[in-house]
């Protein structure tokens, strides 16, 4: 990599950044919090500035910079953006994960720097409900409230994580953490993610030595989604990289904070800017939504209690670009008939299935149920994305899919290549790709995925399916798989994943009548229309979105957290890149109580009928 100075360096890939960004990219001496909007470019932002730290040496070898993100797949997407930006030459210097991987990194690498009564058995398990039930009933729990599984999840989760350490006290909490650190009762020691975290900033904290060492291997630190970090969280990272050379950049946006039920702060990036003096930088360009949706976005400003800024569009719009709208139903049929006819004409107009969703805040199949089967009606495919959306972005997943398109057709030179460098870094491969063991690697490969290729070309049942499962991870190899991602180390949490992938593409398989090629697209969700919650769609942008339901029973907490369901609706409107529609129907049958209204949210609907926003479509009984 070539070492350039300051001054002369330039983004890369011939991007442009507005001059807020190209400030918080270049800034190196000093702490950084970016408020940026929706579509202004966060994940592209710190990518640069990755490259920047690394391309100019403010970032000496060996030094690294450590990003954390909230989801895996977030952390991956920026990873291999970095890389791309900057090529192989930083491999490794650049560290992505999510608070919860950081945190069980460090619990792992340095277990035994905590005292016998506070160090878990090394192989616990991560979240076994099954197990942390039994943990709290073995302690003389009793569940006097009655509470659903659900709700007791939450409940052991705040009475294990309001317990300080070292373990002092004899209430409930104390007696169950030595019974989840040890084991009990033939049930194996179990953790969960907050006890992980508090069991890290322990060593942190006890081990000066250690937080030297994790000080000097990160100089610089990335916060992503800065508005929704919890307060162990920010404890956390507090106790990791405050007072000392690492200097950190927290990106986010109070507009976007929809985690306060999660435990998000709200009052994040006062405590921020309060403990370190950042240089707080606001990007103001949105380069995702078009004029006018940008234009409804700047209008809710002022109940989202933010100062009115010159947010703009990118300069690829014309200035009236942009469509808004609200259909009022009398019931569910209409509604369904609304949204399909709008979704179908947008599809014969180009746009593709995949680049329309639709959103509700809760419960996608109480709301989008008459939706799916009407669209069905003109084969056009809507699926609620809850079994999938995680999935997908598993690494198994991501490798059967990858392994499957090789063995259907050699011309899919990328996935090829991924392939091939797994199979290395998995079987400790070293030297030139021109040597005898690289060349044994290919030969071997090749057989493999051409018995997995003779078994797609035949009509497959669930057995032969399972079989040719079974082989690719056999060839692979389930420990190298395991050591290379860790959280399938935990219990059965890879099987779960191997098993519900098992069949849930088996099911599109079937759909496509055999066809494989189809069915991979199928399970990707290359040909149908998303279904979500607002909550599944942070950080995804799509051509068209329609949020069904804006109703009070949809936003039925709305009086206790009116800021939260606030920057919910935000998020909502600011998903879209071209069209954004809401819908409101006065009469839901499936509903516990089947007549909706909007008085508790009706500043949304005075907001979407001001002069000039929405266009408001009214689909009546005749």
């Amino acid at each position: 990599m070539k070492i350039v100075h300051p001054d002369k360096w330039l983004p890369c890939d011939g991007i442009s950044l507005e001059e807020a960004a190209d400030t918080a990219v270049r800034c190196s001496d000093r702490h950084v919090l970016v408020v940026a909007g929706p579509g202004a470019g966060k994940t592209e932002l710190l990518a640069q500035k990755a490259a920047f730290l690394f391309q100019t040496n403010q970032c000496r070898e060996p030094q690294k910079i450590l990003a954390i993100s909230f989801k895996t797949d977030a952390a991956q997407n920026l990873k291999e953006r970095v890389e791309k930006r900057c090529g192989t030459d930083i491999k490794g210097r650049f560290v992505s994960m999510t608070y919860d991987a950081f945190a069980k990194n460090i619990l792992d690498h340095f277990l035994y720097a905590l005292p016998d009564e506070l160090r878990p058995a090394t192989d616990y398990l991560v979240n076994d409900p099954d197990i942390i039930d039994a943990a709290f009933h073995c302690a003389g729990f009793k569940n006097p409230n009655g509470f659903t599984q659900s709700r007791l999840k939450t409940e052991y989760d705040d009475i294990l994580s309001r317990i300080s350490l070292p373990l002092t006290g004899d209430g409930l909490g104390h007696k169950v953490w030595p019974l989840l650190l040890k084991g009990f009762n033939g049930n194996k020691a179990t953790l969960t993610f907050k006890m992980i975290m508090m069991l890290a900033m322990y060593i942190i904290e006890t081990n000066p030595y250690i937080k030297q060492a994790l000080q000097m291997t990160y100089s610089f630190v990335f916060l992503d989604e800065f508005q929704d970090t919890t307060a162990i969280q920010y404890a956390f990272v507090k106790e990791c990289f405050w007072n000392s050379g690492t200097k950190v950049t927290s990106v986010g946006d109070n507009k976007q904070r929809i985690m306060v039920w999660a435990g998000a702060v709200k009052t994040i990036f006062n405590d921020f800017y309060r403990e370190l003096n950042p240089k707080c930088i606001r990007l103001i360009m949105n380069h995702r939504s078009a004029p006018r949706l940008v234009a409804l976005q700047k209008a809710m400003y002022e109940s989202l209690k933010e100062k009115a800024t010159e947010v703009c569009a990118s300069g690829n719009w014309a200035e009236d670009d942009g469509n808004i709208a609200l259909f009022i139903a009398d019931n569910e049929q209409l509604e369904a008939a609304a949204v399909s006819k709008d979704i179908l004409l947008k599809i014969s107009n180009g746009v593709e299935p995949h680049d329309i969703c639709i959103l509700c805040k809760q419960k996608p199949q109480d709301y989008a149920s008459a939706i799916i089967e009407e669209l069905e009606k003109h084969g056009v495919r809507a699926r609620i994305e809850t079994g999938y959306q995680d999935l997908i972005k598993e690494p198994i997943v991501d490798l059967f899919i990858k392994f499957m398109i090789c063995a259907d057709s050699r011309k899919h030179p990328n996935e090829w290549t991924f392939i091939e460098e797994l199979l290395v870094e998995l079987w400790g491969i070293s030297g030139m790709r021109e040597n005898d063991t690289f060349d044994e690697m290919q030969r071997k490969l090749s057989a493999v995925v051409n018995v997995v290729k003779k078994n797609i070309q035949q009509k497959l049942d669930t057995e032969q399916w399972h079989s040719t499962l079974n082989s690719i991870i056999d060839f692979f190899g389930i420990g190298n798989i395991k050591a290379k991602f860790p959280a399938y180390k935990q219990g059965t949490y890879f099987m779960n994943v191997i098993n519900q992938f098992e069949s849930l593409f088996f099911e599109e398989y079937v759909a496509a009548h055999g066809v494989w090629n189809l069915a991979i697209e199928n399970f990707r969700g290359d040909h149908s229309v998303p279904i979500m919650t607002i909550h599944k769609s942070k950080g995804l942008e799509y051509n068209a979105v329609y949020f069904i339901g804006l109703e009070d029973s949809a936003f039925w907490n709305f009086r206790n957290q009116p800021d939260e369901d606030r920057c919910t609706f935000f998020v909502a409107l600011s998903r879209a890149k071209a069209s954004v529609t809401f819908t409101f129907c006065k009469k839901r049958t499936g509903m516990k109580c089947p007549m909706q209204r909007h008085n508790a949210i009706n500043e949304f609907f005075d907001l979407l009928q001001r002069p000039g926003i929405a266009e408001v479509k009214r689909f009546q009984n005749r």
